[in-house]
């Protein structure tokens, strides 16, 4: 390793790791929760019921009892742990999940990896060849990160662009494109710190216009929540498509565990299932992680997510609505269930939440190398399990504790 690299690598881990026991100190984050309500609404920290607002089950399902009963039935005919590779034998509660996500993602060819890290794992490796080109979002989530590292590895370019800039993106591929047998863009759906989402609208027409232009999204913060079925930010923006796959959470909205990669056609589904590595090397989804997807997704194949999700919508307007009234320094105010407001500092960060916490709502303090430097804050969540005046009592809250925080911007947000 070059000796300036391997310095400015020992420089970055420095700084992390400083940044991060000042969370762990002032006893913000590496929490260990102690309990929670049985609806979820509370947890148990050093004593003390919190209001919890750093849970992603956005839709209420993690404690529904129709997933603790699937969980209870899968443990009880297969115990904690079906411990087999999947590439020689697996439960078939594997089948029964399958089918209904092949209803649910009705143009595509699903598979279940264990979780989004080890699908993206899988995937990309299997399709991504040496001298392809790799086009990362600034702000992809750190799993895709991970994985661009074994794409070089293997012998593949990754550049970074900057977050969300769909003119720099076709800026590179009116520039690069012609260079290589295939480039791919990686980028999330929904932002999973900011709660912004990737322009994907915009995006797609640039599959027609490079025909070796392939689209990767993780779309984990968007599956479950959003659209027909619950199928997520960007298939309800803009479809399927032959050159795009989309990889989503079944732990988060979904309220159960491991993920769905949904392909554009069966013959690569086959390829990544029997090539993919995580595949054949890692553990299965366990059998109670099993049970509860299989009872989640019959409630998204029913009008009962609809209302959820419209439940969910109510919520979330409310909380922008507050956030336009307040100017408070957000960062994003689509739609989506989750918050970011910057406050600059990491000592202003830690101190915002621990007021928060004083006043019983806890909240996700976040630095670097989370988010750039000097972007900190805390990120929140919205979710059915908040009341009314449960969110009423938080934006107040907030609004009071950020006072003298906010390392000063001209600030001027608006809904359009």
């Amino acid at each position: 390793m070059d000796s300036k690299l391997a310095t400015d690598r020992a420089e970055a881990l420095k700084l992390v790791h400083e940044r991060l026991e000042m969370a762990v100190r002032g006893g913000l984050i590496r929490l260990r929760v102690e309990g929670q309500s049985r609806d979820s609404r509370t947890i148990g920290v050093r004593g003390r019921d919190l209001l919890n607002y750093g849970s992603c089950a956005y839709l209420g399902l993690n404690t529904d009892q129709r997933l603790i009963d699937g969980a209870k039935a899968a443990l009880d005919q297969y115990g904690p742990v079906f411990s087999s590779s999947a590439a020689y034998a697996s439960i078939g509660l594997y089948t029964d999940l399958e089918e209904r996500l092949g209803k649910i993602f009705d143009q595509g060819h699903v598979l279940v990896p264990t979780t989004t890290t080890l699908g993206h794992l899988s995937v990309l490796p299997v399709l991504v060849s040496p001298g392809d080109l790799v086009l990362l979002d600034h702000q992809v989530h750190a799993s895709v990160q991970l994985t661009a590292g074994v794409l070089r590895g293997i012998g593949a370019e990754v550049r970074t662009i900057p977050h969300n800039d769909v003119g720099a993106l076709y800026g590179v591929l009116s520039e690069d494109a012609h260079k290589h047998k295939r480039v791919w863009f990686l980028a999330d759906g929904v932002y999973s710190m900011y709660g912004d989402t990737a322009p994907v609208k915009a995006i797609a027409p640039l599959l027609d216009e490079f025909e070796n232009l392939y689209l990767y999204y993780d779309d984990a913060h968007g599956v479950g929540w959003r659209g027909r079925h619950g199928v997520g930010h960007v298939l309800t923006e803009v479809g399927y498509h032959p050159r795009m796959i989309m990889i989503g959470s079944l732990a988060k909205s979904w309220g159960a565990g491991g993920s769905v990669l949904v392909l554009p056609s069966q013959t690569m589904a086959e390829h990544v299932l029997l090539a993919g590595a995580t595949f054949t090397f890692s553990g299965p989804v366990h059998p109670a992680e099993l049970g509860a997807a299989v009872a989640a997704a019959d409630i998204h194949l029913s009008a009962e997510r609809d209302v959820r999700e419209e439940q969910l919508l109510t919520k979330i307007d409310y909380v922008r609505d507050r956030l336009v009234a307040s100017q408070l320094p957000a960062l994003s105010l689509e739609r989506t269930p989750l918050w970011f407001v910057r406050v600059g500092e990491p000592e202003n960060a830690i101190e915002l939440a621990r007021r928060m916490m004083h006043d019983g709502f806890y909240v996700n303090v976040s630095g670097f190398p989370v988010v750039p430097l000097g972007m900190d804050g805390i990120r929140f969540t919205t979710t059915l399990f908040q009341t009314d005046d449960d969110l009423a009592r938080f934006m107040d809250a907030l609004e009071r504790n950020i006072e003298g925080l906010v390392v000063p911007l001209e600030w001027r947000i608006e809904l359009h």
